[in-house]
Formats: C-alpha cells, structure tokens, sequence
C-alpha cells in the first residue's frame, strides 16, 4: 500500500538503492543558549540528553558510538548502510577545523554513505556552510535546522534564543550552497493555539525546504516545563486533536517534501506527557486512517496555499 505521504526511509531508499540506517552520535557538543553566548538552560522542553536518542553514550567517543551503532543495528536490521547523525545539542557549533576533524571520523568507515547533522539557525555562519558544502560534493550531507515555530514571542518563551528571521536566514544561504535541509516543528508550544500552528506549516510550505519532522511537545522529566506542566499551567495537545493538525500540515506541505517524522516517542521513564507518546504505531495508524477517511494525502491543498499566497 503506497503512503499518502512520502517518507524519509523511502527518499533514501530511492537514493541509495537501499535501506539506510542512521545511527544517532552524541559529539559532545553544547548549544549557545545553554553556555550563556545567547542564553542559559537551554530550550524549556529539552532534558539533559539534547534531544538525543536513548542509545547515546556520551561517555564514548565518536568513533566507538558509531561502531557500536552500526553493530547494533546492523545485527537488528541486517543494515549494510548507514548515516552517521550527529544529534544531541547543536552540532555546527564549534570552529570549522573541530568540526572538520569530527565529521572526517564519520566518513572514515566505508559502509557510512553520509552524514546528518542536527544545528541551529544561529550556528551556521558562512565558513561552517561553506565547510558543509565541500563536504556534499564528496558524500550525503542531511542538514536538520530547528526552529519549532516562526513566532518570535514562543520562541523567547521556550528560551531558544534565535529568532524567526536567523532561521530563515540560515535556510537561504545553506540552499544557496546546494545543501539538503531540514527542519524541525511542535505542535502544541506555550500559548500557541491551531492558528499559531498552521501558519508556522504554511511558512514552512513556502520555504525552500527538503524535509521536515513534526511532533508533539512532550513533557520530559528535569525540564522547566516539568515545572509548569505539574502546576497546571501547561497542558499538552489531545491526540485526536493532535492527529487532525498533523493531517492538516501533511495538506499543505509540498507533495516532494520529505516527511521525516510526525509522532515524537519516548518511554515513561524519561517522558511524563502526554501518554499517547508511548504508542507511536497506533498514533501513526490513526493518522493514516484519517487521511483515508478525509481520501486526501500530502500536498492536497499546497497548490491553493501557493496561488494564494502569490495573489496576496
């Protein structure tokens, strides 16, 4: 049965002739609005892992976590291909030869096809895209730049400390380098309602974007929001609601964009909300069974979005 949405797995598929598997690294990076150069604390909704994966261990260096990643998976998989994704904290952030000497680990290994690299906005300077680029004309490079939403209030409330237009920015000159990127959205953010939420997928619909990954805030343990989700003054999104807005961005995104991720999972021990995050299988099933009920799928009404905003 085909998706009504086109997939990460299938895109690399198509790219590579076969099945690739990332394996997630933690390179010991930090973030600007955790060391104080933007910020402290770092984002509210982010835990102490940086929204690595659970099979992180930073206590490693690059080159074990990646030999183990790709044993694991491989044993699990039968993977003969991997990404190496550099995903906890802000992975552009630091000087280029740092940077350079990490991402050249990576590639070392023969069965490693590319890289991908989780960032933000604000730690992409000219020299570390242009760094970025050399490296795209010799293997896959996969930019992820988050950015969650397009309104600068929810973005000083969740502490990011970049704005809307450094992100924008940041996407123009990587596309100008000919750079795949990414980017990543939640649903459900401080004081963001469905409007808020619509209209950053629209932005994001007319931004010259590869992919894109949205998910659910979720409450993790340890966070400033823990805090305020046990006071009562943050509720998270229902899932039925949460289904139906999915459905509705998947409506408007570009037909070619490339869906990397719609549900974030967790287990209970990180995670304390909402508990629909734990079956991220039959939440998928409820999306696709609503797009087949609505007989729709992604794109449908990216054309309107287009001619509208070309008459406006």
């Amino acid at each position: 049965m085909q998706s009504p949405y086109r997939t990460f797995n299938s895109y690399l598929r198509e790219y590579f002739g076969e099945r690739v598997y990332r394996v997630p690294i933690d390179a010991g990076f930090t973030c600007p609005n955790r060391d104080g150069v933007r910020a402290f604390g770092g984002c509210t909704f982010c835990d102490d892992r940086g929204s690595g994966a659970p099979t992180i261990s930073v206590e490693k260096s690059v080159r074990e976590q990646l030999e183990a990643g790709m044993r694991r998976i491989g044993k699990r998989y039968k993977a003969r291909k991997f990404l190496a994704y550099f995903q906890a904290f802000t992975n552009t952030y630091a000087p280029e030869g740092v940077l350079r000497s990490i991402y050249d680990v990576a590639l070392e290994y023969p069965d490693v096809v590319g890289i991908c690299i989780g960032t933000r906005p604000d730690c992409l300077e000219d020299n570390i895209l242009d760094l970025l680029q050399e490296l795209s004309q010799k293997t896959f490079v996969w930019l992820e730049v988050g950015v969650q939403s397009v309104f600068n209030e929810t973005l000083d409330k969740i502490n990011r400390g970049h704005t809307a237009e450094e992100f924008f920015d940041a996407v123009e000159r990587a596309k100008k380098r000919n750079l795949k990127v990414a980017t990543h959205l939640i649903f459900g953010l401080p004081g963001e309602d469905e409007s808020h939420m619509m209209e950053t997928v629209r932005r994001m619909a007319q931004t010259d974007l590869d992919g894109i990954k949205i998910h659910q805030l979720c409450i993790y343990k340890g966070t400033p929001m823990e805090v305020d989700y046990r006071l009562g003054r943050l509720p998270v999104l229902d899932e039925d609601r949460y289904v139906n807005l999915v459905c509705d961005s998947l409506e408007l995104l570009p037909p070619e964009m490339i869906i990397m991720r719609l549900v974030a999972e967790g287990s209970q021990d990180e995670i304390i909300a909402p508990d629909w995050a734990f079956e991220k299988e039959r939440v998928m099933k409820k999306m696709e069974a609503e797009l087949t009920r609505r007989n729709s799928f992604q794109g449908r009404h990216y054309r309107e979005l287009v001619v509208g905003a070309n008459k406006a």
